[in-house]
């Protein structure tokens, strides 16, 4: 009997032993022919919690500071959409011109001189002739030729010089600019307009041809250029000292062109020969 169960028990052992090394032999073969493993990036979509708060924070100071630019804020803790709109279009408008002056400086000045002038003429003539007389489109067309071609053009090139070779805003400098321009720039335009818009009113533009030679500059004489050089002086002299000292090169020909549009009034009325009546209208009403 004890025979029979020292057998039982090696034989249990034994079975024992061959289920651990039939165990072992499995996971051995496992480990062997397994597919070896690929090692894999981070995944793209984790995002970290600092990054994303951080990301938010930038949002919201570009998004405020976009707000506050399109808005300024007239005081503390107030937004005036209304006031920022008409400021940016001023701006903007602004802006939008020095650019353009920029690359077409001389174009522009001859086309705002031009029409100005032509709008100046038109305005004189209706109203010395009260609607009833027709407009003569000769002398209107004769004011723009010379308007874009002296007050544009000449009168660019001629800030543009005085700018270059006196820059800034010293007084020295403003000062210089202004007696150089009344005193030279603006009698070079004035006996332009006396001598150049009858020639080419009566003359040119009516199909006659040019006059004889001693008779080209006739219509210049020394009482209209004087009364042009006092109205010059009055009227740009003031305007002078502050464009120099305030308004940018790029800008001062259109502020010019505006001023001269009242000055070009005058002009037409002398060179049609409406101003000494206007005077004396004016002194008996006055008197």
């Amino acid at each position: 009997e004890s025979v029979r169960i020292y057998l039982l028990t090696v034989i249990y052992k034994m079975r024992v032993l061959s289920a651990f090394v039939l165990a072992n032999t499995i996971a051995t073969g496992a480990v062997a022919f397994a597919p070896p493993r690929i090692a894999r990036e981070p995944s793209s979509f984790v995002v970290r919690i600092d990054d994303k708060i951080e990301s938010t924070k930038s949002k919201s100071r570009e998004s405020t500071a976009s707000t506050l630019d399109l808005y300024p804020v007239a005081n503390a803790g107030s937004v005036a959409p209304s006031s920022s709109s008409s400021a940016d279009l001023k701006r903007k408008f602004t802006v939008g011109y020095k650019w353009l002056s920029k690359r077409n400086y001389l174009q522009l000045a001859f086309l705002q001189a031009a029409v100005l002038a032509s709008g100046a003429d038109i305005a004189t003539q209706l109203m010395e002739g009260q609607g009833t007389a027709p407009v003569d489109v000769a002398h209107v067309a004769a004011m723009a030729t010379i308007a874009s071609t002296m007050s544009g053009v000449f009168n660019a090139i001629c800030l543009r010089q005085l700018e270059d070779e006196l820059p800034g805003k010293s007084k020295r400098n403003v000062m210089l600019k202004t007696l150089i321009h009344a005193t030279i720039i603006a009698s070079i335009i004035n006996s332009a307009y006396l001598a150049g818009v009858p020639l080419l009113s009566d003359h040119i533009y009516h199909g006659t041809g040019l006059p004889p030679n001693g008779e080209i500059l006739a219509s210049w004489n020394l009482p209209e250029f004087i009364t042009l050089t006092k109205l010059e002086i009055a009227m740009f002299i003031p305007y002078n000292t502050l464009a120099f000292a305030f308004v940018p090169v790029q800008v001062r020909p259109l502020t010019h062109a505006a001023i001269s549009a009242s000055f070009n009034v005058a002009v037409s009325a002398v060179t049609l020969g409406y101003f000494d009546a206007w005077c004396e209208r004016a002194m008996s009403m006055m008197g």
